[in-house]
């Protein structure tokens, strides 16, 4: 809105009591400023008479009551994953399509696993055990390192000192993209890319893995 977009923004924002309300104060300034933003604010543990909002948890009713037209619009859902995952359910039998729900993870930032770096070279040293495992290679590091059916390309490379920025390593943020050059992969939450970085072959380093050799971009 401060940079002139012309078209409606509906905030549903739920908390637990009043004083859970982040940057109220803020949103009540936002809202006054620009009428074509629209705030919905429902509490779940609110005691206080002094609270003349919306009172519960988000439901389908109170959705459909901010936001009629909901089912023709971009949903961007942001939360801890159980209530992510209960709006969601929301959202679907709303009718929204799936592809029309962008998300994004509350999670801290998981602590990343440090790895010295090798001396310069272009492989490291398989493991006997782990010869037969496909291999993922990093083309712009010129590394590359075993890849397990069950290890992602941002453990893999993590065994070897490639650096890939990541932050929630679930699928949801999207900090960990990298391009796929070759080879094919499997991703279980693919949420943070959208039509564009699929047609890109944009993966997730968090997510992906595969039973085959891949090279990423890294």
């Amino acid at each position: 809105t401060d940079q002139s977009w012309p078209g409606e923004i509906f905030l549903i924002y739920a908390c637990a009591t009043m004083k859970d309300i982040i940057y109220r104060e803020e949103l009540e300034y936002l809202r006054q400023r620009h009428p074509k933003l629209r705030v919905t604010i429902t509490l779940s543990k609110e005691e206080s008479p002094d609270w003349t909002g919306s009172r519960g948890f988000v439901t389908k009713e109170l959705i459909l009551s901010a936001v009629p037209d909901i089912a023709a619009r971009r949903v961007h859902l942001c939360g801890p994953p159980p209530m992510m995952d209960a709006v969601r359910s929301l959202l679907a039998e709303i009718g929204l399509p799936a592809e029309q729900v962008k998300t994004e993870l509350f999670l801290s930032p998981a602590p990343r696993r440090r790895v010295e770096a090798a001396e310069p070279a272009t492989a490291v040293s398989v493991p006997e055990q782990a010869a037969q495992a496909p291999v993922c290679t990093f083309a712009r590091s010129g590394k590359s390192a075993p890849l397990p059916p069950d290890k992602t390309v941002l453990e893999a490379s993590e065994d070897v000192g490639v650096n890939i920025d990541n932050s929630c390593r679930e699928g949801y943020c999207g900090v960990c993209k990298t391009k796929l050059l070759a080879g094919q992969v499997t991703m279980a939450v693919e949420d943070a890319l959208d039509e564009n970085d699929k047609a890109q072959n944009i993966i997730l380093a968090c997510q992906a893995k595969s039973t085959g050799d891949v090279t990423v971009e890294a």
